[in-house]
């Protein structure tokens, strides 16, 4: 059975008229979504700010559809910009990084530190040693936020190294191969089809953005309808009201796409807190820890988690005034990534405790 799917993969993979298919197919939720952010354009803009508003209504009303233009167009802007980024953006592959990075040892009196713990002094030499031993291959941060030391420690489950046979690389630490863009991404989170691209180290950022943007913008105009709606209801005397059908439909499809995108959003935000993907999340880690190459699982211990305010600085940047627009400023190259080194010991303590190479944690 396995060779036989393996045969009909590398058909399909194989076959041009298929696979041109399958590109101009993978480009219609693209289409579909710019086509729907164009009528949300046409209805908002024109027929409820200018034609209503502005020009039924001039006074007071065209105050509120001056506000309303200028907010809109302020959230459209940064929605769309951030949208062609994440995008137009590749997500990054191991196979764009061309800096070997230096192996860095943390001192130990640093990593306690960090994490909050102490050492004593009768056993100073013997916790140095052991530190050593455990952290030769620890990824740490230079001055500027850069990861200056190059270690990988995601393994496969028999310890041996993790190897993309399809383009012939070694994967680096958090890259998954990706069948739709037939290649591995960098710190690959998921490939989303409304921008027919993969969601990853590069583009991380934008895409967060996006959804952020998306979101208020969707808000913003299913309440800004509403509001026009309910006091043209209550100025009427009809029976049956005769509102714009475009009004009706921004305020269902904008209320809907908003209930919809809190919850993307509220769920990007806190895996980039805790500095995970959406993969990661979802999926057991094996980890090879120390000189002897000891394998062990674990889920919930994530060793990349290097504090919160650490964690949303690596993906949005160390300029606060930057994290909200769409420009470049993350750190790292994609390939090596900062460990947390409390967590990491706990790992080694765990398996040198448990005498149990395949501990779950």
């Amino acid at each position: 059975m396995i060779k036989i799917w393996k045969s009909f993969e590398k058909w399909w993979e194989e076959n041009y008229c298929i696979q041109t298919t399958v590109r101009i197919g993978n480009y219609f939720p693209v289409l579909f979504l710019i086509v729907l952010v164009g009528w949300s354009y046409y209805a908002f803009v024109l027929r409820l700010c200018i034609l209503y508003l502005l020009i039924s209504y001039p006074g007071q009303g065209s105050f509120v559809g001056v506000m309303y233009l200028l907010i809109y167009h302020l959230l459209f802007v940064l929605m769309m910009w951030s949208y062609f980024k994440a995008t137009f953006t590749s997500p990054g592959s191991p196979t764009d990084v061309s800096n070997p990075l230096l192996t860095t040892y943390i001192p130990l009196d640093q990593r306690r530190s960090n994490s909050g713990e102490s050492t004593s002094n009768n056993s100073q030499e013997q916790e140095d040693s052991q530190q050593q031993r455990r952290t030769k291959n620890l990824v740490i941060l230079d001055e500027n936020g850069n990861p200056i030391s190059l270690g990988f420690i995601m393994v496969k489950q028999n310890g041996e190294k993790r190897v993309c046979h399809k383009c012939n690389i070694d994967k680096p630490d958090r890259t998954h191969h990706c069948r739709v863009c037939k290649k591995c991404i960098s710190k690959m989170d998921h490939h989303c089809p409304w921008l027919n691209n993969c969601i990853g180290h590069r583009n991380q950022k934008y895409f967060y953005l996006f959804l952020l943007w998306a979101t208020l913008y969707s808000f913003f105009i299913s309440l800004t309808t509403l509001i026009p709606v309910i006091k043209y209801a209550e100025s009427t005397n009809e029976p049956v009201i005769d509102i714009d059908l475009n009004w009706t439909f921004l305020i269902l499809l904008g209320g809907i796409f908003s209930l919809c995108l809190i919850g993307f959003t509220s769920f990007h935000t806190s895996l980039i807190l805790s500095n995970q993907t959406t993969l990661e999340s979802l999926q057991r880690h094996n980890y090879k820890v120390r000189e002897n190459g000891d394998v062990t699982t674990s889920k919930y211990l994530n060793l990349f988690d290097v504090g919160r305010r650490n964690n949303w600085i690596q993906v949005m940047g160390s300029k606060w005034y930057f994290w909200f627009i769409p420009i470049e400023n993350s750190f790292g190259d994609g390939k090596s990534w900062p460990l947390n080194s409390y967590r990491y010991n706990t790992l080694c303590d765990s398996v040198e405790n448990l005498n149990d190479p395949t501990q779950i944690v």
